[in-house]
Order: structure tokens, then C-alpha cells, then sequence
């Protein structure tokens, strides 16, 4: 896929997820950065699980103020450094793209079952994160172990093409 088509399937994935949310009154956030529904409220400064974007409520209306105080010269720095929203959303595009590659799959749409998956992998994170001592070294196996969590599910998010 192209730049504008990753772009592309993020609005109609965050489009798919916000419209089911909305519907069933649901009380969970589509992330801006990757679109899944992986925050219980936008603008708290919670980091998705899904693609680590930290949500300070930036989204697509100060995108563009962004970009353009950057071609102007302006370094804005917020909790996710110098990687901008789009930036995000083409990484994790990537990664997805990538992911159902490998196996032949698509991106789950099956809201109720993705909900599960990102609670099953949110309580296997409290779990090992329980097991931490917070002395931990790079290197530490717990410490990998709790990374992996994340590329777990991103490949859990994608599914066998029907």
C-alpha cells in the first residue's frame, strides 16, 4: 500500500470502530494514532496499547497546524517527541500491512472480538507487570517479555481472509 492508501484504511478503520462504539454506547476510544479501540478516554494521557501513541488529545485538527509550524521551522516536542500524528498512523499502517502479509489475513473488524483481544492482552501486561521489580535491566527477560506483548497483539488484530 501506498502513503495515502494506509492513510485511507486508518479513517475507515477508526470510522468503522467509532460508529460501532457510538452505536452500542460503548464507553471506549478509538486511538488517533492507529484507530482501534484501545482507550477508555481521550486526552488523559494513557499510551495505546496497540501502537504506544500517547493520547494528549492531539488529533486530525491540529495536524495541520503542526505540519505547518514545521515547515516553518518550529520543533513542537509533546509526550510522543517528534513523531507526529501522521507519522503514527503511516508507522503502524505498515506494521499491520506487514502483519496480514505474513499470514495471508486482514485487520479484525469484529468489534466485540477485538475488544476482547485488547482486554486479553491489557491483563497479560498487569499480569507480567505484577512479576516486575522496577530494577530491571534493558535486557531482562520480564522486561522483553512485556515488549512483546505488543507485537503479539498487533499480529492477534489480524485474522484469516474468510
Amino acid at each position: 500500500m501506498n502513503d495515502a492508501e494506509i492513510l485511507a484504511a486508518f479513517h475507515a478503520r477508526r470510522y468503522h470502530y467509532d460508529t460501532y462504539l457510538q452505536a452500542n454506547d460503548i464507553q471506549q476510544y478509538t486511538c488517533p494514532g492507529c484507530g482501534f479501540p484501545s482507550l477508555n478516554e481521550r486526552g488523559g494521557f494513557n499510551i495505546c496499547d496497540v501502537c504506544t501513541w500517547e493520547d494528549d488529545g492531539q488529533d486530525d485538527h491540529a495536524e495541520g497546524l503542526i505540519a505547518a509550524l514545521r515547515v516553518e521551522g518550529v520543533q513542537i516536542s509533546g509526550p510522543n517527541g517528534q513523531l507526529s500524528l501522521t507519522d503514527n498512523r503511516m508507522n503502524i499502517g505498515r506494521i499491520l500491512e506487514t502483519n496480514t502479509e505474513l499470514i495471508n489475513g486482514e485487520i479484525d473488524f469484529d468489534v466485540a472480538r477485538v475488544l476482547q483481544t485488547l482486554d486479553f492482552y491489557r491483563q497479560r501486561k498487569v499480569e507480567i507487570e505484577g512479576r516486575m521489580t522496577g530494577e530491571e535491566s534493558l535486557q531482562d527477560h520480564i522486561l522483553l517479555e512485556w515488549k512483546e506483548v505488543k507485537k503479539d497483539l498487533q499480529m492477534a488484530l489480524i485474522v484469516p481472509k474468510e
